[in-house]
Order: C-alpha cells, then structure tokens, then sequence
C-alpha cells in the first residue's frame, strides 16, 4: 500500500492536534479505610459534589497494549482538565481488585468510571451498584455482560482474528503446521480473536497440532513455543492473539536458531510489534486503535457530564502488513512510543 490511508492520516492529525501534558493519574483514589479490627469502614463522598472526578482502571500496568491505552488517556486529559480530574488504577489483572477498585470509586464520589474489563461477569454486579448512584461506567478494550448498562467502545475481535488469518494463510506453505497461542480463557478478545481465526483457517489444507493459553504475556508464550518446537519439529506457523504473545515467539524461535524458517502473526500493532514486523521478525499484525480508545473514553466523560447522551461503539480495526508498516511505525513516533 502507497502513502498513508484514509483511517492513518486520522489517526496522525489526531495525534498533532492532542496536548501531550500530563495530568493527575499518579494518583489513586483513596480506598475505604481500615477499623482496628481489620474490617472496612464505608466514608462515602456524595456523587456530583464538589468538581467532577474521573477514574480510569487499567486491567494491567504489564499489558502493553492496555498500557498504551493509558498512557495515551493520560495525554488527553489535558485538554479536559477544566472539566473534570482524572485518576488511574491498575487491576493487576485481577477481577477481585477491580471490583474493589470500582466499589472504592463509587464510595468516593466519582462521577465517571472508565476501565479495561479483566472478565465480562465478575464486574457487572459492581456496574451496577455504581450505575444506581448516578455514576457513569465506560467499558473500553471489552465489554462486560450487564444487559446494556454500561457503555463500551471496543473493536471486533473476530474481524481482527479473520483479517489477519485471511492474509496470513496466503503466506503459509502447503500443508502447513500451525500453533496458536491464546489469550486468558472466557476473555472476550481472546474468544473472539480466535473464532476468527479458526473460520478462516478450518476449511484450509493444514493441520492445527496445538493451541495453548499464553495469557497474552510475552514470557509465558516464549516457554509455550520452546517446548512446541522439540514437540513439533515441523511447525510452520505461530498465530498469536496479541503482539506481546508473538514476540515471544519470535524469542524461542531465534534462540532455537530458526529465524526465518516458522512464521508468525500477532494482533495489536503496539510499537515493539511494528518493529519487529519491519524487521522482518513477524508476518503481520492488526492495528487495534488504543488512540481512538482513549481519545473517544474521555469525550464520552465529557459528554455525559454535560447532560448528553452516549452510545456503544465499535471501532475498526486495520491489517498491518510490511507494506504498510511504515505508516504505523510513523503513527508511534508521534506519539513518543519509539524514540
């Protein structure tokens, strides 16, 4: 592909325009204190006194891509801190401190809450509650399963897991042997990722000789591929769920000495997947729109506090292939991601 597509040049003028100043999400809302004998002691702020607070949980501070999220939030904070202050929490990839962190949120008097779901059920009795007192709740990356009550902005994972498996099958060799590295079981793009996936590739001439979770964590998924590559020698091709995951398959094939001879695909288009994607390391990603995410979660914000209505989403999704990348590699650039 020439230049710079429609959807990019988005992208990069969205990026131009943004104030790059960072605001309060250092901070942490203050948990419920502690009694002498351990138990919590409910202070509660009343919800609109005082000036409007945000909250953004991240499902995880080792997520690359939910990093990216945050960090590009903390950026356009900026530009609304007339409105409203923001602070920012880390679910540690557990269900179990998000829904605490969504209770202290609500005890706290936020207005609105904006998080990365760790799992579609376990927060929605928390949404809930938060949505009876008034508070806004935007799921972004996800959507949790509370009947409409919250408000997502997310891609299609299956569109993502479909584009990405219909070009790379036109790269496979004959008969290829394929493994694919998955996201946490139940997750929402994990689920979704690989529906696509297998759409594409069941009705194609290759073999499947294993599947294992990774958790999208780039070490768990290096230990995986280590083992597949003395149990499966003639392994052709590694489809991944995210980039994180691909990279580190790209690790165990290198130390293995088998650069250039097993492809490998990954979804998310973070920095460190753009380069290796120009290196030549993997095949290709997708470019899942973390600035879109948070740029439109705190518009959203903005709106809702001004009396405006707000309605799901779901964001496209782009193949990025090594004709492109460079237009990726640019959009990083930009935003600090590659020095």
């Amino acid at each position: 592909m020439k230049g710079i597509t429609k959807k990019v040049c988005c992208v990069m003028m969205g990026i131009l325009l943004g104030v790059t100043i960072l605001t309060g999400c250092g901070k942490q809302p203050v948990a419920s204190p502690k009694t002498e004998n351990g138990k919590k002691e409910t202070v509660e702020q009343k919800q609109g006194e005082g000036p409007k607070k945000v909250a953004f949980i991240c499902k995880s501070y080792t997520d690359t891509f939910c990093v990216w999220v945050k960090d590009e939030i903390e950026k356009k904070s900026a530009e609304y801190k007339d409105e409203f202050s923001l602070d920012c929490l880390d679910s540690k990839n557990t269900s179990s401190t998000q829904i605490e962190q969504i209770e202290n949120c609500v005890a706290g008097g936020y207005d609105v809450i904006i998080f990365q779901q760790v799992d579609a059920e376990a927060p929605v009795q928390a949404v809930k509650e938060a949505a009876a007192k008034g508070i806004k709740v935007i799921v972004t990356t996800g959507s949790i399963n509370d009947d409409g009550i919250s408000t997502y902005i997310d891609a299609d994972p299956i569109q993502q897991g479909t584009v990405l498996a219909e070009y790379a099958v036109k790269k496979f060799p004959e008969k290829a042997n394929v493994a694919i590295l998955q996201g946490p079981a139940g997750n929402f793009h994990a689920n979704g990722r690989q529906e696509g996936f297998k759409k594409v590739l069941s009705d194609k001439a290759i073999t499947i000789v294993a599947e294992e979770i990774g958790e999208w964590q780039k070490d768990k998924a290096m230990t995986i591929v280590q083992n597949w590559l003395v149990a499966y020698p003639d392994l052709n091709v590694i489809m991944a769920h995210n980039d994180d995951m691909a990279l580190g398959a790209t690790e165990a094939i290198k130390m293995a000495g088998k650069e250039g001879q097993i492809q490998v695909y990954g979804v998310d288009a973070t920095a460190a997947g753009c380069q290796a994607l120009e290196a030549g390391k993997i095949g290709a990603t997708v470019f899942q729109n973390a600035i879109d995410y948070a740029h439109l979660a705190l518009k959203y914000a903005s709106d809702y506090l001004k009396g405006q209505e707000i309605k799901s989403v779901r964001i496209d999704s782009e193949l990025v292939t090594p004709d492109n990348v460079k237009d990726y590699i640019e959009i990083h650039k930009k935003l600090g991601n590659i020095k």
